[in-house]
Order: C-alpha cells, then sequence, then structure tokens
C-alpha cells in the first residue's frame, strides 16, 4: 500500500482552535498532532511500516522517547491523519496501558470485540468457502488445531447473526463461563488460545480490507504499579510478535517513555528485545537548526503574530529546552513576549537552594512521608498561608484553597492517571459554578498532562492549567516550614514554582 501525503500538515478542526491555541500557549505537546517537526529517520521508518500493513504478515514497532519528547503527539497525529484519509481502510486505535489488563492479547481482543463487532460478523455471515477458512488459521496446524472446532462452528452454515455474535463473544472472552460453551458443544477456551482467536480475528479483518494500526501508549505505568506485571504485558507482546507470520497484515505500535531506553527491555524481557531490537525507534529532543526554525514558524503561523522569525529564533538559542515540550512552552512565550519559564532546577539553582531541597528531599523519603500524599500535603501548606498571612480558606478534605483578595481558587490533583479524572472534572464543575466570579488554578501533576482539551472547558478565561510535581512543592514547603531563616526566599521560590498562584 502506497500512501503519498503522511506527515503532511493537517488542518485543525474549526471546533478546536480554541483549546488548541490555549494549549499550545502552555506548551502542551501531547495536544499537538497536526504537524511532526523533524524526526525525518523515524517518520521515514513508520512510513515503511504503514506501507507493508496489507502484506503477508503482521508488524510492529516500539517507540521510545523521554518525556517531553511528542511520543504521543505521533501516535495521536497518525490517529487524526488516517480518521482524516479514510480511503485507505486503515483506523489507528489508540489506547493507553491498562495496568489491570496487562496481557497485551487480550487487551487488543477487548478493542476488536468493542469496535469491529459488526465488521467481522457481517464477513462471517457473507462467506461462502467454508472449505477455505483454515487459510484464516494457518490451516489449523499447530496451536491452531486448539480453535478448528471454534472456527468450524463461527462459520457453520445457516447462523443466524445472533448466534454469530454470542459465538464472537466465546471468541474474545466476553462469554467466558462453561455453560455457554455446553451450549453450543465446544470444548472451552482457555486464556492461553486467545491467541489463536485474535489470529483469526485480524485476519478476517484483513480479508476485509481493514487493516489496524494499534497504538499502546504509556506501558511505563505499568512497570511503575509492578514489575510482574511488567513482564507479564512484555510475555504476552513476544507471544504475539511469534504469530505474526500468522496475521496477514496490520500494525502494533507501543510507546515507552524512559530514561533508560532499550535496556529497561532488554534487562526485563530479553526473549522480546531480540525479536524487536530492529523495530525500536528513538524519538530526539528538536535540536537542529533547521528543526527549530520549523518549530518557530509553525507555532508563529498558528499564533498569526508578526514577531521577527529570526529574533525569536535567537532568542531561544540562549537558552534552549531539554525536551520538544519545553521547547513549545518557550518558543510560544517568547511569541507572546512572555517571559521564559524556568523550571524547579533552574529556580533553585538561582538562588542557591539546591543542597537545602535534595537534603529535605532526602529525609522525607528515609521517613516514607510522600505516602498518602494527597492527604499530608496540606498541613505544611496551611502554615505557609498562615506564615505569609494570606486572606484565604483552605479545604483540606476537598483540595482546593480560596484567596479573598485575589478571588482566585488553586485547586489540586494528584492522581497522574487521565482514566481516573472524571471525579475530578465533576469537581471542577462544582467549583465554577459555586464561585462564578472566581478564578481557578488547577495545579496538575506534570505526569498526568493534563490539556484545555481533556478538560472541555475551553470557554473559560478563569480557569488555568499550572503543571507541578506534588512530590516537589510539598519539599518546598517542608522546607520552609523547617527553616525560618530561610523563609523570605524559600517564599520566592515557592511563588515563582507556582507561576505567581501561592
Amino acid at each position: 500500500m502506497k500512501i503519498d501525503n503522511l506527515w503532511e500538515k493537517l488542518s485543525l478542526p474549526e471546533k478546536h482552535i480554541v483549546a488548541f491555541k490555549k494549549d499550545i500557549a502552555e506548551g502542551k505537546v501531547p495536544e499537538l498532532p497536526f504537524f511532526i517537526i523533524g524526526q525525518e529517520k523515524l517518520k521515514a521508518a513508520v512510513k515503511s511500516k504503514i506501507e507493508e500493513i496489507d502484506a503477508d504478515r503482521m508488524v510492529t514497532n516500539l517507540i521510545i522517547a523521554d518525556f517531553g519528547n511528542g511520543k504521543t503527539n505521533l501516535l495521536k497525529y497518525l490517529q487524526l491523519f488516517f480518521n482524516t484519509h479514510d480511503e485507505y481502510n486503515i483506523s489507528v486505535e489508540y489506547s493507553r496501558a491498562d495496568i489491570e489488563r496487562t496481557d497485551l492479547v487480550l487487551f487488543l481482543l477487548k478493542i476488536i470485540q468493542d469496535k469491529y463487532i459488526d465488521k467481522i460478523v457481517d464477513f462471517v455471515q457473507g462467506f461462502s468457502d467454508s472449505n477455505n477458512i483454515g487459510a484464516l488459521t494457518n490451516n489449523f496446524e499447530s496451536n491452531f488445531r486448539e480453535i478448528e472446532e471454534y472456527t468450524k462452528l463461527l462459520f457453520k452454515e445457516g447462523n443466524s447473526r445472533e448466534n454469530i455474535i454470542e459465538i464472537f463473544y466465546l471468541g474474545t472472552g466476553r462469554f467466558y463461563n462453561k455453560r455457554y460453551f455446553d451450549k453450543w458443544k465446544i470444548e472451552q477456551i482457555r486464556d492461553f488460545n486467545r491467541r489463536e482467536i485474535l489470529v483469526l480475528f485480524l485476519n478476517i479483518l484483513s480479508e476485509a480490507s481493514t487493516y489496524l494500526i494499534f497504538a499502546i501508549d504509556e506501558i511505563e505505568k505499568i512497570r511503575e504499579k509492578s514489575k510482574l506485571r511488567f513482564n507479564h504485558f512484555l510475555t504476552s507482546y513476544r507471544e504475539l510478535v511469534d504469530l505474526f507470520n500468522q496475521i496477514k497484515g496490520h500494525y502494533l505500535m507501543v510507546s515507552f517513555t524512559t530514561g533508560i531506553g532499550e535496556s529497561e527491555i532488554s534487562t526485563t524481557n530479553d526473549a522480546l528485545y531480540t525479536r524487536i531490537k530492529p523495530d525500536i525507534l528513538q524519538i530526539a529532543p528538536l535540536t537542529s537548526k533547521e528543526d527549530i526554525e520549523s518549530l518557530v514558524g509553525y507555532l508563529n503561523d498558528l499564533f498569526e503574530t508578526d514577531k521577527n522569525l529570526g529574533d525569536i529564533f535567537t532568542a531561544y538559542s540562549k537558552n534552549r529546552a531539554p525536551n520538544n515540550r519545553l521547547a513549545i512552552q518557550r518558543i510560544s512565550s517568547l511569541l507572546y513576549a512572555q517571559g521564559t519559564d524556568e523550571s524547579l532546577e533552574e529556580i533553585l539553582k538561582k538562588f542557591g537552594l539546591e543542597e537545602e531541597f535534595n537534603e529535605t528531599l532526602g529525609r522525607l523519603e528515609d521517613e516514607e512521608a510522600f505516602k498518602n500524599l494527597h492527604r499530608k500535603f496540606f498541613d505544611p501548606l496551611e502554615f505557609y498561608f498562615e506564615s505569609i498571612e494570606s486572606e484565604g480558606n483552605l479545604k483540606k478534605q476537598d483540595r482546593y484553597y480560596i484567596d479573598d483578595l485575589s478571588e482566585r481558587i488553586s485547586y489540586f490533583i494528584f492522581n497522574n492517571y487521565l482514566e481516573d479524572f472524571q471525579n475530578e472534572r465533576i469537581k471542577i464543575e462544582k467549583l465554577r459554578d459555586e464561585f462564578p466570579s472566581h478564578g481557578i488554578s488547577i495545579f496538575s501533576p506534570e505526569k498526568l498532562e493534563l490539556t484545555f482539551s481533556e478538560l472541555g472547558l475551553t470557554d473559560d478565561e478563569n480557569l488555568e492549567i499550572i503543571d507541578f510535581d506534588p512530590k516537589s512543592l510539598f519539599v518546598l514547603l517542608e522546607l520552609y516550614r523547617d527553616n525560618y531563616d530561610l523563609q523570605p526566599v524559600l517564599n520566592e521560590v515557592i511563588t515563582q514554582y507556582t507561576k505567581q498562584k501561592i
């Protein structure tokens, strides 16, 4: 399959342009899926894989990038591109890794069950060459003989659509109780054999000229939860790779945020690493003059400013960012004639407080003070507000502070997973309704990468998102409480780190 226009600059949907501009002004890289700057080797490799998507073998890439360099942006660009170009019959199924469902095969089967049941049932219902169903299942050789009975039942002549749907659910695992299999007089399918079931369903989709790109993001979240779960995920990945030669087409992309890189995969599951080593791709920070100039030009077009791009590039070159996310943030600030945001490390260095900060961090870690941080955080915060004689009211249970003087609410989030964000959204909406004249500063963990698009509250000029590290701010507040002589300078550090909001 030849794709000539991949990596073109995509149009901004009009309905999202307000949220997009607001996000981009704050450097929200995951919400920039309209243009990929640089990364020519990476783009060439991905394009090559996509052009094999209708071939006789499934393909994969493991995308590795440090935080903020745009791995999610890459996956979402592909999703938007193929949503825009439906002539290719390619669908990008983007999902964040699920820390509770670490078997990759079962995870992919759930996607197929949720979104492609009608496509598969239509194919089965219209299939008339029952003598050739073996072509979909490696002619029932090796482990595929375990699903021969099931496959023949699925394609049995005379099945009603309702019957086919029920049999389909036997394969995906939605119907797993033995009584369902007894009803159809077939042996119960084990989870291990759902690998062959996945092959069958993917081959059916290929025969129906429907090709899938599975884009599984943030698998490091599984590693953070449990090394055992992470190894289980990688083992299921390896088992799927071993079946690629039986799958006609499709493309699996898995992304991983880490400063360690390939060694993490190699150490955890060397059997997988040896199989996919040639398919590992790195996303690098933008460093070349050409790439930075392209980024400046793209953002300038977006903001419709009249700045001299050469001056912007020169100014940025004096203070280059360590990752692409911060590069966007700093260039956006220059285009808007705003001050460049400094990292906490830069602020601490400027005030000569690195040693004190690191000593307090180490002490708190030894004391296990970061456990249940969402509850412990507010005691030193309360001390801080009382010390600076702030005129406000701290609601510890509800995690917000009302500054009566400035009529601003600071709302604190500690959860790092967007999948669990619905309750936060409800609370923010409630605050807006209860205090309609107040501005709201949402302190959101950096790892959450919260955007206005995710909030769905783009029409409120009194709402802002402040990315922060709860652990770091907690250390600053504890340092402030324990060091009276440093309080004046620490007050300045806290003020700068929180963008003058507390």
